[in-house]
C-alpha cells in the first residue's frame, strides 16, 4: 500500500521533513490493512481513494498551506470516511488517528465542503439523458424514464427545537432525503433538510426540482419522465402506479409491475447509499445544517464510486422504501392520467 502514502506526499508538496513525517503518522492505524480490509473500514477502495484526492487535495493543501493545521489532506479524507463509514465517536476517532478531537471536527468540515463543491449530481441532458432513457427501457421495458424519484429518512439525534416536526410516521426523529436516480444508480437530482414529519409530496413541492416542474420545465426529452411511487402527484413528467383497489384490469397490472421493476433503482440506491456510509443510519450531530451538508457529500462519493466501478459486494444490505409511501393519492392532472393510459396500454 506504498503507493497511499506516496500520493499523500506527493499532494504536500515541498513541505518540511518534519511535517511530512506527521503526514505518515496515521500509516500505524492503517499499514496492516490488505485491500480488502482496507474497503470494509473506509467503505472505498484505495483507487477511489486517490481519485477523491486529485479532485479534492489542492483544496485541502491550501488549508494546510494557511496554518490551519498540519494535517495533511490525505490524512483528512481518511479522517472524513472513517467517520461516514462508521458510527465510532469522534474522540474515538481521534485517539485512532492521534490526532485532537477539534482537528477531527475541522477535518471532517472541510473535507464535507470539498467534497460538496465538486459538481458531480446534475441533471442528465441531450445525449446523456436518452442514454439513461435507453438503459432504463433495456432493464424493464419501461418507456422514457430519465430517473426515479423517491425519499428516505436519515434518523438524527432529537434536534434542539421543533422536535415534533423532526419525527415520523414510524416514530423517530429523521430528516428526509429526495433523490433521483439513473439506471445506473446514480444520483441525478438530491434535495436534503426537510424534516422527518413532512409528506413525501410536500417535500417534493418543496424541491428546487418540484418547483421547477410544477413551473413547465424544459429538464425533459420528448415525452420524458421520471417515475415515483404514489406519494407522490401524478403529472406528464412524474409518472405514478395505478391505485390498487382489487379491481385492476390485466394492463393496468403490467404497467404496475414494469413500473415497480424500473422505480426499483432509487431502492437500490439509497440502501448502497446506507450500505457503504452507515453514519446515515444514525446521524448524532445538534448541527442540522451540517448534518445536511454531510448528507449530500455521501451522495456526492456515492457518484463517485460508481463512477470509479467502486461496487458494494452483491449482498449489501437491501431496505424497502423509507419514504412516506401512502394509500392516499395526491392530486393528479389530466395529461398524466392520459399518458400513463397511453404507455399501459403499449406495454
Amino acid at each position: 500500500m506504498f503507493f497511499l502514502f506516496q500520493a499523500c506526499a506527493e499532494a504536500a508538496g515541498d513541505l518540511p521533513r518534519e511535517k511530512l513525517s506527521n503526514i505518515l503518522d496515521y500509516e500505524k492505524t492503517i499499514h496492516h490493512m490488505n485491500d480488502a480490509e482496507f474497503k470494509s473500514h473506509f467503505r472505498l477502495k484505495r483507487g477511489t481513494v486517490e481519485v477523491l484526492l486529485e479532485k479534492i487535495g489542492p483544496h485541502l493543501l491550501q488549508l494546510t498551506s494557511n496554518g490551519e493545521s498540519d494535517i495533511s489532506p490525505m490524512k483528512r479524507i481518511l479522517i472524513t470516511l472513517w467517520i461516514l463509514a462508521t458510527p465510532e465517536s469522534y474522540r474515538s476517532v481521534a485517539n485512532r488517528f492521534n490526532v485532537s478531537k477539534s482537528s477531527v471536527y475541522r477535518a471532517l468540515r472541510r473535507c464535507v465542503d470539498a467534497i460538496n463543491s465538486l459538481k458531480v449530481i446534475k441533471w442528465p441532458e441531450g445525449s446523456e439523458a436518452q442514454s439513461i432513457i435507453d438503459g432504463f427501457k433495456a432493464k424493464s421495458g419501461f418507456p422514457g424514464v430519465v430517473g426515479a424519484i423517491d425519499g428516505t429518512h436519515i434518523p438524527i439525534m432529537a434536534p434542539v427545537d421543533y422536535q415534533g416536526s423532526y419525527i415520523n410516521r414510524k416514530g423517530f426523529h429523521s430528516l428526509q432525503l429526495q433523490a433521483v436516480c439513473q439506471h445506473k444508480l446514480k444520483f441525478t437530482d438530491c434535495y436534503v433538510g426537510q424534516p422527518g414529519s413532512v409528506h413525501d409530496a410536500r417535500v417534493f413541492r418543496l424541491s428546487p426540482l418540484g418547483q421547477e416542474i410544477e413551473g413547465g420545465t424544459k429538464l425533459f426529452p420528448t415525452d420524458g419522465h421520471i417515475i415515483g411511487d404514489s406519494a407522490y402527484p401524478l403529472s406528464k413528467t412524474l409518472l405514478t402506479p395505478y391505485r390498487d383497489t382489487g379491481n385492476l384490469t390485466s394492463m393496468k397490472q403490467t404497467y404496475n409491475f414494469k413500473h415497480s421493476s424500473t422505480r426499483m433503482a432509487i431502492e437500490r440506491a439509497f440502501s448502497h447509499l446506507k450500505g457503504r456510509f452507515r453514519r446515515l443510519k444514525y446521524f448524532v450531530s445538534p448541527d442540522l445544517e451540517f448534518v445536511v451538508k454531510a448528507i449530500m457529500a455521501c451522495c456526492v462519493l456515492h457518484n463517485i464510486c460508481i463512477d470509479q466501478n467502486d461496487l458494494l459486494p452483491a449482498d449489501v444490505e437491501f431496505s424497502s422504501p423509507t419514504g412516506d409511501s401512502t394509500t392516499t393519492m395526491p392530486q393528479s392532472d389530466r395529461c398524466g392520467k392520459a399518458k400513463r393510459d397511453a404507455i399501459a396500454a403499449s406495454l
